[in-house]
């Protein structure tokens, strides 16, 4: 009975080479039978049948070395492969992560617009309401007097005379340093001197302001004196020879050249 066996790849190569052996070295022993001593032109039967299984032999270790390389190559491109994926995972990182940066900034973007569109109305707002007060200041100037004007005529003059390139900021500030000066003006007491014509004399004067409600004033000498009262053209001066002698006490006690005291100045005009 005969046993029979399942051969793997390896013993199946060895058994063919062994069979090839054995069939070598029996045609070599024949050929040496045959072939005379003298006939060496001829080719032997073991040469080529040696040179065959030389040739097999070399082709089955080209094919053990090309398997080996593949086999190595094989392992290079699955690890290569394995780089390969991971940098595919980082590149789709990448780009996950700069689509939330451009969705962001998209949104950054439009808060922006949004925010730059209500600034814009705001200014149109603001620009509108320092139009309107430069008009109705421009018609006040003519009440402010000679000392509030000096503390404020840079401001006025670029009021009176606005500028294409003047900026909305310059515009306010100026307002807002004339409103402040005048608002000052009004609720304090200044003593002023101007030179007064008085027929085709100029005389020195000084003028006591009590804000914009009264002014009185009185020449040096005591020889001139009067009164202004402002109204929308303007100071109206009108003489009064009378407030002189209270308005010089009234002058010294300012500068405190005398004793405080009551003085009594004629505001209106009327006589008592």
């Amino acid at each position: 009975m005969v046993n029979k066996h399942i051969l793997s790849k390896t013993n199946t190569h060895d058994l063919v080479l062994t069979v090839l052996l054995l069939l070598f070295s029996a045609m070599t022993a024949h050929a040496q039978e045959k072939i005379a001593d003298g006939d060496t032109q001829k080719v032997s039967p073991s040469f080529v049948l040696q040179e065959k299984v030389r040739q097999w032999v070399e082709t089955q270790k080209l094919r053990s070395k090309e398997r080996a390389d593949w086999f190595e190559q094989k392992r290079n491109m699955a690890a290569l492969n394995g780089i390969r994926l991971k940098e595919i995972e980082q590149i789709d990182s990448l780009i996950e992560a700069a689509g939330k940066r451009l969705s962001d900034a998209t949104k950054n973007r439009e808060d922006l617009l949004a925010e730059q569109e209500s600034l814009r109305n705001q200014r149109a707002i603001i620009l509108k309401r320092v139009e309107r007060l430069e008009v109705a200041l421009r018609a006040q100037l003519q009440i402010f007097p000679e000392p509030l004007m000096n503390k404020i005529k840079d401001e006025v003059e670029r009021i009176q005379q606005p500028e294409p390139s003047d900026s909305l900021q310059d515009r306010l500030r100026d307002l807002v340093a004339v409103m402040s000066a005048a608002s000052e003006f009004g609720q304090s007491l200044t003593i002023h001197s101007q030179i007064r014509n008085d027929g085709e004399d100029q005389i020195e004067v000084e003028v006591l302001y009590l804000g914009f409600s009264g002014a009185w004033y009185v020449g040096r000498a005591g020889k001139i004196a009067g009164r202004g009262r402002a109204n929308k053209d303007g100071w109206n001066w009108s003489e009064d020879k009378s407030v002189a002698k209270p308005l010089n006490e009234a002058i010294e006690m300012y500068r405190k050249e005398r004793a405080p005291d009551y003085v009594r100045i004629n505001f209106t005009g009327n006589k008592d």
